[in-house]
């Protein structure tokens, strides 16, 4: 899947990067009781790269910043 071919992945990861710009992303992370190694298992990447978009190093690529978009939704909706 690409960005161009669904509007909604694509709002969906504009949102998780402005999550993780706000710092509510890191947040929601905290709240749940995890850590950002528990966070990168959980998408399949490296602890550092959790670590780079948190501290606005880095911007997840696409592929990436939707799973961590559902992976927030699915903590928010824990929490609630």
């Amino acid at each position: 899947m690409t960005p161009s071919s669904d509007d909604s992945g694509a709002v969906t990861v504009a949102r998780v990067r402005s999550q993780l710009q706000s710092g509510e992303a890191r947040a929601i992370r905290e709240q749940a009781g995890l850590s950002q190694q528990e966070i990168a298992r959980s998408l399949g990447v490296h602890e550092l790269s959790v670590n780079a978009w948190e501290t606005g190093r880095k911007v997840p690529r696409y592929d990436a910043a939707l799973a961590y978009a559902r992976l927030l939704d699915q903590l928010q909706d824990l929490a609630r």
